[in-house]
């Protein structure tokens, strides 16, 4: 049976809380079960463009690309939590409320943010401790492609 293509997060690279996000994500994704991307570099707009998104949506808003669609704001956090193993996955419960509710906390967050010019937005900045898994984590052209079926994406 063949397995399941890798959920993409797509943040924005030039967002602290966004960089910060990922680097939690990469220390407690002992599995490997999420990729990221960037939404300023060409595989964070393909992602993007192969959920049928606009590139200016992942400016404010977290993105996790799946091969079922894309997870938005609070969702995509639920889906990140959701994927990991416990105590994280409990997270996942915050879907029980209303996802108005959910979009209303997560936009009032966003809102607040700390920017900070990364220096390669499309990729983000990496903590010096997770410079090397961060680069492996780094999505490809090909993993679009496979998420939503499209077959093998020329780099």
């Amino acid at each position: 049976m063949p397995s399941q293509p890798r959920p993409i997060v797509v943040f924005d690279g030039d967002c602290g809380l966004c960089n910060g996000f990922v680097a939690w994500l990469i220390r407690r994704d002992g599995d490997r079960r999420f990729l990221i991307a960037g939404s300023d570099g060409p595989v964070g707009r393909a992602a993007l463009s192969a959920m049928g998104l606009p590139p200016e949506v992942a400016a404010s808003t977290l993105v996790v690309a799946t091969a079922r669609g894309p997870q938005l704001r609070s969702d995509a956090v639920a889906a990140v939590a959701a994927g990991l193993g416990w105590p994280w996955r409990a997270a996942a419960a915050m879907r029980a409320l209303p996802r108005g509710i959910r979009d209303t906390v997560y936009r009032f967050v966003a809102a607040r943010r700390p920017r900070r010019p990364a220096e390669d937005p499309s990729c983000g900045t990496p903590p010096r401790a997770l410079v090397d898994q961060w680069r492996a984590r780094l999505a490809t052209l090909d993993d679009v492609a496979e998420l939503t079926g499209a077959g093998n994406a020329p780099c």
